[in-house]
């Protein structure tokens, strides 16, 4: 891990990290809602890596989702490729990830494909779309109590971590969230200004940084925006399951119609329900 900061200091020539050297907005308890000033938003998101916006979608369709979740899952098998599974302290087995989610769910698809959705996508001015994300475009996650193993509560972590920099860097993970989540429901947490320093992307203890580190506390319907290098982890929940869905916006690439080819090509692979590893999985994101 110390000489892929070595050869990305080269490449990309950046500094790796030292105290001190990344400075972070004074308000990070700041909230938005979609009415504020989008130069403000995009400022916020710049500077510190992230966003939590209040009340952007409706409780009544985040209960639909919820209920389409519920009739989902036992569609999914441990041994479809399509799902994460944890083991609980009791020994069971459960669901905790549902991808290709929109396949259940007409209204995650509605959703999806609405004007409030990708006016997300404009808060960077960057250019991010929804057409470039990953065929497997969004995903369900059920945060249960209790676990003992599997990828659930997921440790410090950059989505552009295990290999992916270079293919998903600076893309918008977003989190909407059909249950809210507090310090007991499996809230989010950030290290605000984190996409700015150039660490190790996984196997991260915070203490090293001398950033904050921040809860992200969410009402149904509430909906988080982290950029692909922003150091993030989900907090284990002690009294109350959270729900919550995962998708995001990407770049556009420097060569679309390849881009296009190779999507279509995940897309088919992703439907052939052949079994897949842990790991596998999860690089296919």
């Amino acid at each position: 891990m110390d000489w892929w900061l070595v050869w990305r200091a080269l490449l990309d020539g950046r500094t790796v990290y030292e105290p001190g050297s990344v400075t972070v907005d004074d308000d990070l308890n700041r909230s938005f809602s979609l009415a504020d000033p989008v130069p403000e938003m995009r400022s916020f998101l710049e500077t510190n890596g992230f966003l939590h916006l209040r009340h952007v979608f409706d409780p009544a369709d985040m209960a639909r989702i919820s209920a389409d979740m519920d009739r989902a899952a036992p569609k999914y098998q441990p041994d479809d490729g399509n799902g994460w599974w944890a083991t609980l302290t009791d020994g069971s087995r459960r669901l905790v990830r549902m991808q290709h989610f929109d396949d259940h769910s007409p209204t995650t698809t509605d959703l999806l494909g609405g004007a409030t959705f990708e006016s997300l996508a404009a808060i960077p001015g960057c250019g991010h779309s929804s057409a470039w994300r990953s065929p497997n475009h969004v995903e369900a996650l059920f945060k249960p109590l209790a676990v003992a193993e599997g990828i659930s509560d997921i440790p410090w972590h950059k989505d552009c971590s295990l290999g992916r920099h270079s293919y998903q860097c600076c893309g918008l993970t977003v989190g909407i969230s059909v249950t809210g989540a507090g310090p007991t429901s499996g809230q989010l947490r950030v290290i605000a200004g984190s996409h700015r320093a150039f660490i190790w992307p996984s196997l991260f203890d915070p203490v090293v940084l001398d950033l904050p580190d921040l809860p992200l506390a969410t009402e149904v319907g509430d909906v988080t925006v982290h950029l692909s290098c922003t150091m993030h982890m989900a907090q284990p929940p002690t009294e109350r399951e959270r729900r919550v869905l995962y998708t995001g916006f990407a770049l556009p690439p420097s060569d679309p119609v390849a881009a296009a080819a190779a999507n279509r090509r995940l897309l088919g692979k992703s439907r052939e329900n052949a079994p897949l590893t842990t790991s596998q999985s999860a690089a296919r994101g």
